[in-house]
């Protein structure tokens, strides 16, 4: 059955119109991994049009229609493709952009497709695997593990925005005359030309920003309250209650994950260990809680975990039990 079909019934679905005899169409459709796919990313756009677009009404039949003459007279132009990362296929790229008209999301969706000649790129990672997206106007961004960004292979005359899902490290090249801007389901960052680094994970609470060098915007999508960050400050918003802040913190840290490196002065052993089951996954219980507070003043370059708590151990005379292969207990000890 043609695939617009399926398109209604999830947007039908975001809106708890479905009937029974419907969701079980559809959910006999889904078993498929590229129809569930589908699925997947159109809940993903009908999210974030909550936080990017206004309300608005669609005629969907009418846009539809004008959609599909638009995607004829694109049908046989070339695509651009690389040696890493692809150009979004043509198939899934129709779906995709068939699902944004159908659920009122054409406007975000053209707003990163500047011209028919500039394709839509995804790049995505893996658990466990980096990679480094170049774009066309000479902005370097590190994708950490289990993330995703979509970005147009050009940029317009007037704007740069990309789409993030994850972490990632941002080294923008500065033009005054396009900002830069990242977003996401509840934030966005926009900058002229900086360093900075996002974490915008699914199953946490909190999306950080941290600025290493310029200055950047920080703002809820959904309050459009933000702050301005500089060098050395980070900022952070609560999802559970919609609250943005800033602070200043060690913010080479933050892209540990990228630079392998991990540096202290004057930290807490419990900000020592909050860095450590962040950027490498480990659970770390501190058993003598009067520990917490030990100063830390350490450079750990290409560092583990074993690393960081052999120099826990052998200077605050604590004892490290290894549980597993992701989990250490730190026992006794002295900040003496």
């Amino acid at each position: 059955m043609n695939p617009d079909h399926y398109i209604t019934l999830i947007y039908k679905k975001l809106k708890k119109e479905l009937s029974p005899e419907e969701e079980q169409e559809l959910s006999n459709w889904v078993k498929e991994d590229e129809n569930a796919a589908l699925q997947h990313q159109v809940e993903e756009n009908w999210q974030a049009s909550k936080d990017i677009l206004p309300p608005i009404t669609v005629d969907t039949q009418k846009d539809f229609a004008g959609f599909k003459q638009r995607m004829k007279a694109e049908k046989n132009k070339p695509v651009k493709k690389e040696a890493v990362i692809k150009p979004i296929n043509r198939q899934r790229r129709f779906l995709m952009m068939a699902a944004a008209i159908a659920l009122p999301l054409a406007a975000a969706l053209w707003l990163f497709m500047p011209s028919p000649e500039a394709p839509m790129m995804l790049a995505q990672t893996e658990s466990g695997a980096t990679k480094v997206v170049n774009l066309e106007d000479g902005t370097i961004i590190t994708l950490n593990e289990n993330s995703t960004l979509q970005y147009p292979a050009t940029f317009d005359a007037k704007q740069r925005k990309v789409l993030l899902n994850g972490e990632a490290f941002f080294d923008v090249t500065s033009d005054p005359t396009r900002p830069f801007e990242v977003q996401m389901e509840r934030a966005n960052v926009k900058v002229l030309g900086t360093k900075f680094n996002i974490r915008n994970i699914a199953d946490e609470n909190n999306i950080t920003v941290n600025v290493e060098e310029g200055k950047v915007q920080f703002s809820n999508t959904e309050t459009r309250k933000g702050v301005i960050l500089t060098k050395g400050e980070e900022g952070l918003l609560e999802k559970n209650n919609n609250q943005i802040s800033e602070t200043t913190v060690n913010h080479k840290n933050a892209s540990a994950w990228k630079t392998k490196t991990l540096s202290y002065k004057n930290a807490s052993l419990q900000s020592v260990v909050a860095d450590l089951e962040k950027v490498f996954k480990t659970k770390v219980t501190i058993t003598n809680e009067t520990m917490q507070t030990c100063r830390i003043t350490a450079r750990f370059a290409d560092a583990t975990p074993q690393a960081v708590l052999e120099y826990v151990e052998k200077v605050y005379k604590m004892e490290v039990e290894k549980i597993d292969g992701e989990n250490f207990k730190l026992k006794n000890g002295s900040c003496q």
